[in-house]
Order: C-alpha cells, then structure tokens, then sequence
C-alpha cells in the first residue's frame, strides 16, 4: 500500500495546482517579508515550481537506494512511507500557498506565516513518526559524521530525533494558531533541537565503544 501513496499524493497535487492556475488571476503573491506582507507579486506559473520540485525530490528519493552504498540496493520497508511524507507535506504546502493566493484574489488574504507553519507541522510530524525506523544513507535523516560512521549511534540518535521533530511538529501547529510573534519560537526551537541533535550525535560516538 505505502508503495502507491506518494504516487497518488503527486498526481492530486498536480490535478489540484491545474485547477487552480485557471482560477487564479495572472499575478499572485510571490513573496512575503517577516511581517506577512506582499513583498513580490509573480505570474501564476509560478504555482508549478513547487510541483515541479516535489517531482524532482521523488525522483531522487526513489532512486536512492540503487545509487547509496549504505543501503547496498535495497529498499527499506520505511522507504516507501518516507516518500509519501515527503509528497503529501509539499503537496499540503502546495495547497497552503494556492489557498493564500486565492484568498488575496479574493482580497480576503490568509496569513501566509499561518499557512507555511500549518503545512511544516505536517513534515515535523510525519518525519518525528518515521525517524526511529531509518536506516543509515547518505540522502534522509541525521546525517552527522559520528551518526554516519557507527549504526548503533545512527539508531540512539534517531531514536531521539523521532521525539524531538514530533514536539516541533506540535509546536508549529501551535505557533500557526497563536499567530505572527510565535513563528520567531518555533524557528528558536528548530535551531535548538538541530543544535541539541548534533551535540548528542557526538557524546553517543564518544560513549561508543571505539570512540
């Protein structure tokens, strides 16, 4: 089943975004400030870069275990699960940005910081779920010196990561609901987690035996 999921999630957001490019008007919001104010106005072409890079990104997912010589060719079950997080985040956030362009066509316009934090809940949360479960590659996940050079590192700080993307998750659900201050806590947050991950990727190597 998992297998058919990003496939499925491509082709919606594809139907979504050539429904949309005909409902839109010729320009649309292209680009915001830290205040969610328009900054750029672009042409409405511009609504298929971010299929057209969900694409890509598929692509090179799918591919990877021929090409990473970590996962010697083979498919990891998690696999298939990982690339239909991957499609299903972008295609919400693909929606979240068409949503904000129609609503200022409509001149009703949605907070773009709220649309964003909504759609990287999502990535958060599904990656927090399937984090535990990766094995060690050179292409997703906690890719550090210590945690690429020993699996039983990768799988302890994997492990916690799982938990630490889960809360950042909730935390920018959280911010999308409470408004423009909080997308500064949650990007706190992020640099925090990131910067504890590394930290704790390096004590588990020198906990190791060998290290």
């Amino acid at each position: 089943m998992g297998k058919w999921l990003a496939p499925l999630g491509l082709c919606l957001a594809w139907i979504l975004t050539l429904w949309a490019y005909f409902q839109l008007p010729e320009r649309i919001p292209a680009h915001w400030n830290a205040h969610g104010e328009v900054t750029r106005y672009g042409s409405r072409l511009e609504v298929f870069l971010l299929p057209l890079l969900t694409l890509l990104l598929y692509l090179l997912l799918a591919l990877a275990p021929r090409l990473d010589p970590k996962l010697l060719g083979q498919t990891p079950p998690v696999w298939p699960w990982l690339l239909a997080a991957v499609v299903w985040s972008f295609a919400f956030l693909q929606g979240a940005f068409l949503y904000v362009a129609w609503s200022h066509a409509q001149d009703r316009p949605f907070p773009v910081e709220r649309a964003i934090l909504g759609a990287v809940g999502l990535v958060f949360g599904l990656l927090g779920l399937l984090l535990p479960h990766l094995p060690p590659n050179y292409l997703a996940g906690v890719r550090t010196p210590w945690t690429l050079e020993d699996p039983e590192v990768w799988r302890k700080v994997h492990r916690r990561a799982g938990g630490i993307f889960a809360l950042l998750g909730l935390l920018a659900w959280l911010a999308a609901l409470l408004g423009r201050g909080w997308l500064w806590v949650w990007f706190a947050a992020l640099l925090a987690g990131g910067l504890y991950l590394v930290v704790f990727s390096y004590l588990a190597r020198r906990k190791a035996p060998g290290g």
